[in-house]
């Protein structure tokens, strides 16, 4: 337990002495830089330099005086977190009473958190947290107060569109109703007027049955009549009553169809009488209908109307609502300027007390930022450090390949060197028998040259090869995609010299063979043979010449080595090249 406490009060007192220094190199460099900036601005200016100086000197002060203060602060919670730890060694070593510890414990630690959240500015936070939860909930039962206006002042809407509605819909269905009564009575007129018609047409065919009464009666007298005064003379008067009474027979015919046409209009008229009953019972069942209606359609205005006056209370209530809504509104944006206020001093209490504790914590998470950037940095030195010997290792063994590679060519060259040697003796003793060889040698000349083209070519990038891995063995970091190119590469080349070296090859081999023939020719024809004393001299004399300028154009050197180079490579050369440094580019890769 000492020990912990020894460590703890080291680690304040480190803390302590970090924070001062870095506050004071931090007020250091503001100022230095603040001076800068403002003395650029204001052209060095002997006013403006003394109001800088005296402004940046009491932020000084300032800073010193809060640096102080946290100071106290920190101590004395350090004294208090003391006094809890020699209590809880008094409690352990003293054996003292449970219940008194835990309260005076309970006490002392009430004690230490209060001044602990008055240090670090928890308490106001606490405050301020206390009067937002106010301010919300103060908002929530406003806006629910500000949702029931809103619901009731919807409904009282619906209602009195609902009562427009009934009264727009009364007034559409007591038009119709009157439209349908004015039908109806028009329909009756023209019933009335059809009944007058044939009420006159009745009239008119009883007056001619009337008539014709009276004209058959007249007749049956004037026939009697004439009967009793003619009854003397009934023979000479029979053709007289005959027509006659064919006369009468056509009266009574006229009256038949009198009668007829009187019943038929009678049954007109019985069947207009009845539609007309049915009309007027029709009526007024539409008028029994109506009335129905009306009362139903005053019955539902009235219900309407009492509604609509029950809704009325509601408006005034709302309105009380709105009103108290809005008194409270007043209120509670009285009370939020004045937490605002309040809110604003613990803001800026607030922030003193934040910036003292984030001053701490600076301190501390920059040592220990420092502490992990160290590590991180070794760490990454040791990859780094195992990357570099592995690509040292790799890079040293291509290297190795590399030479081995070299020096196998340089066999191959100096096999081949020799081979060619032998090749220029026979071709000069061929071009001094034979002067047709003359033209086959220029070819070989030409071959030749190519070749050495070919094999300069291969020193150059031989030499290339080697400065490119002196260079990557000094930069040690070859990534992955460029050992594949380099690879890609080292390939298309080896394949490239293998195919063009195939080709000089088979070449060379056409040219041997052209040789070998030509050789054995001079020992086939007597005739060819030099006759002592004819010819011999020019060519003993051309025979060094013509050796002396092939030699001095095989004596070249490598650019790098110094060495004598060969003027071609063969095919089994070429190979061992190519698979020497694939060989070593994988294994490379394998160990990277």
């Amino acid at each position: 337990m000492a020990r912990e406490n020894t460590d703890k009060h080291y680690s304040l007192r480190k803390l302590k002495t970090g924070t001062a220094s870095v506050a004071v190199a931090l007020t250091v460099l503001g100022a230095g830089l603040a001076s800068q900036t403002e003395v650029k601005a204001e052209e060095n200016t002997q006013v403006y330099d003394q109001w800088v100086e005296k402004r940046e000197e009491a932020r000084a002060d300032s800073l010193d005086n809060d640096l102080r203060q946290l100071e106290s602060k920190v101590r004395n919670l350090r004294t208090m977190m003391y006094e809890l730890w020699n209590l809880k060694l008094d409690s352990k070593s003293k054996k003292l009473p449970t219940k008194d510890y835990a309260n005076y414990l309970k006490e002392l630690n009430d004690h230490f958190e209060k001044y602990l959240d008055q240090a670090s500015g928890v308490d106001y936070k606490k405050l301020l947290g206390k009067t937002l939860l106010q301010e919300k909930e103060l908002k929530d039962e406003l806006q629910k107060l500000a949702d029931e206006l809103d619901r009731t002042s919807t409904d009282l809407k619906n209602k009195q569109e609902e009562y427009d509605i009934a009264i727009q819909g009364h007034a559409l269905r007591e038009r119709e109703h009157q439209q349908f009564i004015d039908n109806i009575a028009k329909v009756l007129m023209d019933k009335e007027d059809q009944k007058h018609l044939l009420e006159e047409e009745l009239a008119e065919t009883y007056s001619k049955k009337d008539l014709l009464a009276e004209q058959l009666a007249q007749k049956e007298k004037e026939l009697a009549n004439e009967k009793l005064a003619k009854e003397g003379i009934i023979d000479s008067t029979y053709d007289y009553v005959t027509e006659k009474e064919s006369e009468i027979a056509k009266l009574k015919e006229e009256i038949q169809t009198n009668k007829s046409q009187l019943e038929s209009l009678n049954s007109k008229l019985a069947e207009q009488t009845s539609e007309i009953d049915n009309l007027k019972q029709e009526l007024t069942r539409k008028e029994n209908m109506y009335e129905s209606f009306m009362n139903q359609a005053k019955e539902n205005l009235a219900s309407k109307e009492q509604e609509l006056a029950k809704l009325k209370p509601l408006e005034t209530i709302n309105n009380n609502l709105l009103g108290n809504a809005k008194d409270m509104i007043a209120k509670l944006s009285a009370k939020n300027e004045q937490l605002a206020s309040d809110k604003a001093k613990l803001e800026e209490q607030n922030k003193i007390s934040e910036a003292s504790r984030q001053g701490l914590r600076r301190d501390l998470n920059a040592s220990r930022g420092g502490k992990k950037q160290l590590e991180a940095e070794h760490q990454k030195l040791e990859e780094q450090n195992k990357i570099s010997e592995a690509s040292r290792k790799g890079l040293r063994r291509d290297l190795d390949a590399s030479r081995e590679a070299k020096k196998q060519v340089e066999k191959d060259l100096a096999n081949l060197t020799a081979e060619l040697d032998k090749v220029k003796e026979e071709k000069q003793i061929s071009d001094a028998s034979r002067k047709g060889l003359r033209r086959d040698l220029d070819a070989s000349r030409e071959a030749k040259k190519q070749v050495e083209k070919a094999l300069e070519e291969a020193n150059s990038k031989l030499a290339a090869l080697e400065k490119l891995t002196k260079e990557l063995e000094e930069s040690r970091e070859l990534t992955e995609k460029e050992k594949a190119e380099l690879q890609a590469k080292l390939e298309a080349e080896a394949k490239a010299l293998k195919e063009k070296l195939a080709k000089q090859a088979e070449e060379l081999a056409k040219l041997r063979a052209g040789k070998a023939s030509d050789s054995q020719t001079p020992d086939a024809k007597p005739g060819n043979k030099a006759v002592p004393g004819k010819g011999q001299a020019p060519q003993a004399g051309t025979k060094p010449n013509q050796n002396k300028e092939p030699m001095k154009e095989t004596k070249r050197q490598l650019p790098s080595t110094g060495e004598a180079t060969n003027p071609f490579f063969t095919a089994a050369a070429l190979a061992v090249m190519a698979t020497a440094g694939v060989a070593a580019v994988a294994k490379r890769k394998e160990e990277n």
